[in-house]
């Protein structure tokens, strides 16, 4: 049902912008698109205590099918900064929509969108690639079954464990290894 209905700020404005200490008004508008005539519809306003609602309640009577009805509020902003007013649109005591209304108060400026940074995984260790001992197939060196044969492979990684991984590069190194091979790091001892 609340789907046929359109509420919000004339003009379809984006958000109320005012200034500390000073009257701003605006106008909510209701229309029907529902097919019937919408009875008795109030609309509420509330918000957080830096803003000073004059006019909290509107009553539009009832709204005819196709049409629009419209009402005036007014607010005195306290401080500034960004704020969310909430309208409810109820019918007969039953919520019909709530929505919010943004006030923009004073010199500011509106945050940026965050872009999303797709970060890859980080894994605790590198994945070095391996023969498989029974089927001779590269798998990944951490993976308990081989996914070509199926034959396990725990005393792999037990033997890989007890082996050195260079910090730096992912370089496998031996055991006795106090520096890399490949990037010249020293390379403490886990034991």
């Amino acid at each position: 049902m609340s789907s046929q209905i359109k509420f919000g700020l004339k003009n379809n404005a984006e958000a109320v912008v005012g200034a500390v200490s000073r009257k701003r008004e605006f106008y909510l508008v209701v229309q029907n698109h529902q097919g019937y005539h919408l009875p008795q519809v109030k609309v509420m306003l509330t918000g957080p205590p830096k803003i000073k609602i004059l006019i909290r309640t509107e009553r539009y009577g009832g709204i005819v099918d196709g049409k629009s009805k419209s009402r005036l509020f007014s607010i005195i902003p306290k401080a500034e900064g960004v704020f969310n007013l909430t309208a409810t649109l109820s019918s007969r005591n039953i919520i019909l929509l709530i929505i919010p209304i943004e006030v923009r108060v004073g010199n500011f400026q509106k945050p940026s969108e965050l872009i999303a940074q797709v970060v890859p995984p980080v894994s605790p260790k590198p994945i070095t690639k391996i023969n498989c001992p029974f089927c001779g197939e590269k798998i990944d060196s951490d993976v308990k079954f081989c996914p070509i044969c199926g034959s396990r492979l725990e005393e792999l990684q037990k033997e890989e464990e007890k082996a050195k991984i260079c910090p730096n590069c992912g370089q496998e190194l031996p055991l006795n290894a106090k520096f890399c091979a490949k990037c010249g790091v020293k390379v403490v001892d886990l034991n």
